[in-house]
């Protein structure tokens, strides 16, 4: 595999030209305990860190899974890609300010989301920057793709590295 090949990802298609040792460099969203994911709802026995079928994407680390009964995918990201970045790449989203846990990020659905079931919240690190997603599963679920998101974020942001 060479660095021009471009590989399929949950971020659309991205070429693959980050070096290794920066991916390397990450911070591993799977270093979040089974405690954590039990609170956000997620079963640590659906817990996946590959990306699109790859165990290794450079540029980016991930980790995610579900509840059970199947009603929303939860995933963490990590990657070189900056919040730039995705404003650039996802043209046409609203991007809201947003604060949570005392840091400032980013609140956006992604263009490609026609049911409206998905959202991100992304926020900037050292290397890059750091990524909660939810997609709505089930769509009869009462609870929010937004509400969710922020349930997950209050978790999970206060153990993100600074």
């Amino acid at each position: 595999m060479t660095d021009e090949r471009e590989q399929t990802n949950n971020h659309s298609l991205i070429p693959a030209t980050a070096p290794a040792p920066a991916t390397d460099a990450l911070w591993d969203p799977c270093t979040l305990g089974h405690d954590v994911w039990q609170q956000i709802d997620v079963d640590p026995s659906t817990l996946s860190s590959s990306i699109a079928g790859f165990d290794r994407v450079d540029g980016f680390k991930r980790c995610g899974g579900h509840d059970i009964p199947r009603t929303y995918v939860v995933t963490v990201w990590s990657q070189i890609y900056t919040i730039d970045d995705f404003q650039r790449k996802e043209t046409g989203a609203e991007f809201v300010p947003v604060t949570v846990a005392g840091r400032d990020g980013l609140l956006y659905r992604p263009v490609r989301d026609r049911t409206g079931g998905q959202l991100h919240l992304i926020f900037p690190s050292s290397q890059g920057s750091y990524s909660i997603e939810v997609l709505r599963l089930d769509p009869r679920s009462p609870v929010e793709p937004r509400d969710r998101v922020l349930e997950v974020a209050n978790i999970v942001v206060p153990l993100l590295p600074h």
